[in-house]
């Protein structure tokens, strides 16, 4: 779980960026310089007051009975079931779910990596899609830990964290599962991996949870659902085809598709949905991959199923997306451009000054959201965007995600360019904006989605979110 306030404070008390952010007066501890907001351009059927409407892109399927989220209680991803909610913003609540573990793609290799956040040890790796040709690219973990990975070549698989919740189906007593970087077992002999759902589509890559809990204070995810999205026609391999795309919602236990929504008015081609986060409710958002056009930002809602699309401004080219915990989309930005914030309550968005050409972003304590910009990773505060200490390092940063102590993550990737760089994974003290320590057992990581289920359980257990 997240260090609380009171004990950043006490531990640091001479360092600006944790301390001030505990402040009884909600003020920034950065330098203000500004923001930029407009109202956003609604392409929907739900039309925005200001906004443009031009289309009706509406769900179809019948929609899965779920309680709202309102007030301090949260259904915790529309699955019908209460969190105990009421803990600081930007932490985890009572849920006090123990994510221990990094899981990276690596695309080439056509696997993921199980790391432990606390013994920076490899713990498995394992295949993604029968063929093991899958391109894995984008992860998502639930509440329980467990992971389900998209594979850019189409398919969707789930793998257990926990070895004990894994199950006897190759026929050899015992369970049979990786150990580690140098075992990773045959597609029928793993027995970690929970199913394999194939997809009609060469082009795949959002993958998002749903929050879902039976009780206060656990962090059982049977419930869950979890969100993908394909182009709805096949094109070149990974890149998608002209039409729409198509959001599915997958029962998080059998890997069977429960709902198809189709979205014809979100392009499919030119990579189609890029990348995935869901709301507090388990509504999902995606995007698209910026500089191709025009951008779109869609939001599928977990209960009726119904679409809506708002224009991204064009300053901002979207790359990779998350929701923070007050039920805001923040998108980081491809090309030079810069990151947005878009508030759907308001259906407007605002731009970071000065922060752009990252991919990877991810909310952190003391209301930071914290976003890659090349080689660096930069603490921006939610709400007045106003900039802290940069950590730096390398290599470019790709992925960014939060474990269960505090620790910032950042995945980079080698610069073939430069023979001293490496492919790695840094856990990152945010009090001090320094590493901590470094995996560097990994081969071509691509990843920058929810890696740890860290931004799930800010926004399923936080009331605001």
């Amino acid at each position: 779980m997240f260090r609380s306030c009171s004990t950043i404070a006490a531990g640091l008390t001479t360092f600006a960026l944790s301390v001030a952010g505990c402040g009884d007066d909600g003020s920034s501890p950065f330098d203000s310089q500004g923001a930029s907001t407009g109202g956003g351009s609604q392409v929907s059927a739900a039309s925005a007051s200001g906004g443009m409407q031009t289309s009706d892109a509406t769900a179809t399927g019948s929609g899965s009975a779920a309680a709202s989220s309102d007030g301090a209680d949260s259904t915790g991803g529309g699955d019908g079931v209460l969190l105990d909610v009421g803990a600081p913003p930007g932490g985890f609540g009572s849920c006090e779910c123990e994510l221990i573990y990094l899981w990276v793609a690596d695309s080439v290799a056509g696997t993921v990596s199980k790391i432990n956040t606390r013994t920076l040890v490899e713990e498995g790796r394992y295949i993604t899609r029968p063929d093991g040709s899958g391109n894995p690219s984008r992860t998502s973990v639930n509440l329980s830990g467990d992971v389900a990975v998209a594979n850019r070549y189409g398919g969707l698989t789930k793998f257990f964290a926990d070895t004990d919740d894994c199950i006897e189906s190759n026929g050899m007593p015992g369970i049979q599962t990786s150990t580690g970087k140098n075992d990773v077992l045959p597609w029928d002999q793993e027995e970690c991996r929970a199913w394999y759902t194939d997809f009609p589509a060469s082009n795949q890559r959002p993958v998002a949870w749903t929050g879902a809990t039976t009780k206060p204070g656990s962090c059982d995810a049977t419930p869950a659902s979890v969100w993908t999205v394909t182009s709805a026609t096949e094109g070149l391999p990974g890149l998608g085809g002209p039409g729409g795309v198509i959001a599915y919602l997958v029962n998080g236990e059998s890997g069977d598709i429960e709902e198809t929504v189709p979205v014809p008015g979100f392009p499919g081609d030119a990579f189609g949905a890029y990348g995935g986060a869901v709301d507090g409710a388990g509504n999902l958002y995606f995007s698209p991959l910026g500089g191709f056009g025009a951008a779109l930002l869609a939001r599928v809602d977990h209960d009726t199923l119904e679409t809506d699309l708002w224009e991204i401004p064009p300053d901002v080219l979207p790359y990779g997306i998350t929701v923070d915990h007050t039920g805001r989309v923040w998108l980081a930005s491809n090309f030079g451009s810069l990151a947005g914030r878009f508030d759907p309550a308001t259906e407007t968005w605002a731009v970071v000054p000065g922060i752009g050409g990252g991919s990877g972003l991810a909310e952190g304590p003391d209301d930071l959201m914290y976003i890659s910009q090349g080689n660096n990773v930069v603490p921006v505060h939610i709400d007045d965007l106003t900039t802290g200490p940069t950590w730096t390092n390398q290599e470019g940063v790709k992925g960014i995600s939060f474990d269960a102590d505090g620790f910032l993550w950042a995945v980079t990737q080698r610069d073939d360019k430069d023979p001293g760089s490496q492919a790695a994974a840094y856990k990152i003290d945010v009090d001090t904006m320094t590493t901590d320590g470094v995996y560097t057992e990994l081969d071509d990581p691509y990843t920058y989605s929810d890696m740890t289920g860290n931004a799930l359980g800010s926004v399923a257990c936080n009331p605001e979110g």
